[in-house]
């Protein structure tokens, strides 16, 4: 029995997360905002602020800062129902200076967010994305998952990590929109295959040790109605019997469900294409629950895979479309989602809110 499980039956449709992220604001992506790496041959911030310098990144990434999500954002997405955001933070919310880099702070715009959340009756999920040295694919290209992982290796990374996540705890954690604080969002963790194999990533021991400490820094300053969340990392059954004991409360398991690139991945215009993918959707959403946690489903799209040629783009739209409602309905157990993402400049149909869920009926959501 899930450890939460009386408060799960009882939780109403009210309390429901339906929710997006937002992604791309503070940690810059291409596929989000191409025109922000236009014309560098950038791939990520690090490349973009080597191809600008310094001082025409600064103003670049103000001017990104200050456009690209808006109070109007925030009414267009409760206008058609969402009642959430999940908000991707980096490393450096609070300012950094290295010695080849200058990371600008964002916590007043993180403000700003917190205000319009108020406005708009939405709640807001802090989500720690990035460390230094890295930390998983999580904000990587989609066609690149392969990333750095080294912050485990790194001599200040996880001081860097609980230090922002304390700070964040401290400065938001009386606010009454603060829905909770994820830990991490979904680093990449080493597992055994077998007997003489151990997959590359952060040994599960460190993060077990991390979202110990970290868990006990959020909550000297947050109380027990705001969730602690931390990610699956793909692999749900490995955190059975983790933080069991009574002292560690409403603490929530983070499950990315994506169907476009990995070897679970076919072909959604076949029924056993899609009957699989909504079965998997709900094996791992189950699987968090027998580890003892209520679960959220903090990533997933509408992206996926067409294998038939002849499937016209108006075909194609309306087969993410009997996708994007299926799915909703494989999350029936778990405390509710967040779609990837509320917008992107090119308002990729399968990636992006405002074309994947705006046009859906109200009662869909709910």
């Amino acid at each position: 029995m899930n450890r939460d499980g009386k408060a799960e039956r009882t939780r109403g449709a009210a309390d429901r997360i339906r929710g997006v992220n937002l992604s791309g604001w503070f940690i810059p992506e291409p596929w989000v905002t191409p025109s922000l790496f236009a014309a560098t041959g950038a791939s990520n911030e690090a490349e973009l602020q080597v191809a600008l310098g310094a001082a025409a990144y600064s103003d670049r990434i103000r001017q990104h800062y200050e456009t690209f999500i808006t109070e109007d954002d925030f009414r267009r997405m409760s206008a058609i129902g969402l009642n959430a955001v999940r908000l991707p933070v980096p490393w450096y919310t609070f300012g950094a200076q290295q010695e080849s880099e200058v990371h600008i702070p964002v916590v007043d715009y993180v403000d700003r967010a917190f205000e319009w959340a108020r406005k708009y009756d939405m709640r807001v999920l802090l989500d720690l994305a990035t460390v230094p040295g890295g930390q998983g694919d999580s904000n990587d290209s989609r066609s690149t998952p392969e990333s750095t992982v080294d912050w485990h290796s790194s001599t200040n990374g996880r001081h860097i990590a609980l230090n922002v996540l304390e700070r964040l705890a401290a400065r938001y954690g009386t606010n009454p929109n603060l829905m909770g604080i994820e830990l991490l969002d979904s680093p990449i963790m080493s597992v055994r295959k077998n007997l003489m194999t151990v997959t590359e990533g952060i040994p599960s021991h460190y993060l077990r040790n991390f979202y110990r400490d970290a868990y006990g820094l959020v909550r000297m300053h947050m109380g027990e109605d705001k969730m602690v969340v931390f990610s699956a990392s793909g692999h749900p059954k490995a955190w059975k019997r983790f933080m069991s004991s009574s002292r560690y409360r409403n603490v929530c398991m983070d499950v990315h469900l994506y169907h476009y690139r990995d070897e679970m991945a076919l072909d959604i215009t076949t029924p056993h294409g899609l009957s699989a993918a909504l079965a998997r959707n709900r094996r791992l959403i189950h699987e968090a629950r027998q580890a003892g946690f209520p679960v959220i489903v903090g990533e997933w799209s509408g992206a996926a895979v067409f294998t038939n040629v002849s499937i016209t783009p108006e075909g194609r739209s309306a087969y993410e479309r009997v996708f994007i409602s299926n799915q909703m309905a494989s999350f029936a157990e778990a405390r509710g989602w967040f779609f990837q993402t509320w917008k992107t400049e090119k308002r990729i149909a399968a990636w992006d809110a405002r074309a994947a869920l705006g046009t859906l009926e109200r009662a869909m959501l709910d």
